[in-house]
């Protein structure tokens, strides 16, 4: 089974390299594509992105939808797997993966919990802890809530369902829930988790980045619109 692995990126090159290097090193027994879905970087993430054999596609539209979209519209494996360019990923990552989407032919949507990769020790336990927890509660009550850089889809049923609204700026990944459920399964598990910067909590805090979040996902839910400013932390 071929996997496409699509990294949204906007000028990355102090994180995406070492992105590039755990998905490079997955233990896997599939064959996987590496995507950077680029909105026209101005450093060298290209440059960094190529080295890694990956195919770049340039998207002039800013945004997370737009530029995952992108590189997913060529992706060619029977499952898409998202991610971002500041991602740390274990090296059983795409196995787990492929385990999953294997045993349930029902299933047409994965996703798990992601911690934070650049803080101290205490503050990366507690993350694990919260943000597992908190995922898992909604998914048990029927409120799937994957965050974008940990998303994995079976690519017949994403394209079915339209792929990512790219008018969105933000919640593209709640609103795409609502479009798979029409489709299939969704399924959360602690088993697919990555670790990500935590570059825009050290920049607003604990309190803005969990009141944007959440406040955001109730907007969305009424009125099917998320934030339209969503400032770029590099």
């Amino acid at each position: 089974m071929l996997i496409s692995v699509v990294i949204g990126a906007l000028n990355e090159e102090k994180y995406i390299a070492k992105t590039l290097s755990t998905v490079r090193v997955q233990r896997t027994n599939h064959e996987f594509e590496v995507l950077v879905g680029d909105g026209y970087s101005e450093d060298n993430t290209v440059k960094i992105a190529k080295s890694f054999g990956a195919k770049v596609v340039k998207e002039k539209n800013r945004s997370a939808a737009w530029e995952r979209q992108a590189a997913a519209n060529i992706a060619k494996g029977k499952i898409i797997v998202f991610t971002d360019a500041d991602a740390i990923v274990p090296e059983n990552w795409l196995e787990q993966i492929a385990v999953e989407f294997e045993k349930d032919p029902k299933l047409v949507m994965l996703y798990g919990p992601v911690y934070f990769s650049d803080t101290p020790s205490w503050e990366k336990s507690l993350s694990k802890i919260v943000m597992s927890l908190y995922l898992a509660i909604l998914a048990l009550l029927g409120f799937h809530n994957p965050i974008g850089s940990n998303i994995a889809v079976r690519a017949n049923a994403f394209r079915k369902a339209n792929g990512f609204n790219t008018s969105l700026i933000t919640a593209e990944d709640l609103d795409l829930v609502h479009r798979m459920k029409k489709q299939g399964k969704l399924k959360f598990s602690r088993n697919i988790h990555l670790h990500v910067s935590a570059r825009r909590v050290k920049k607003w805090g604990y309190l803005k980045f969990t009141l944007f979040h959440i406040l955001n996902g109730l907007r969305y839910q009424f009125t099917g619109k998320g934030k339209t400013d969503y400032e770029p932390v590099r």
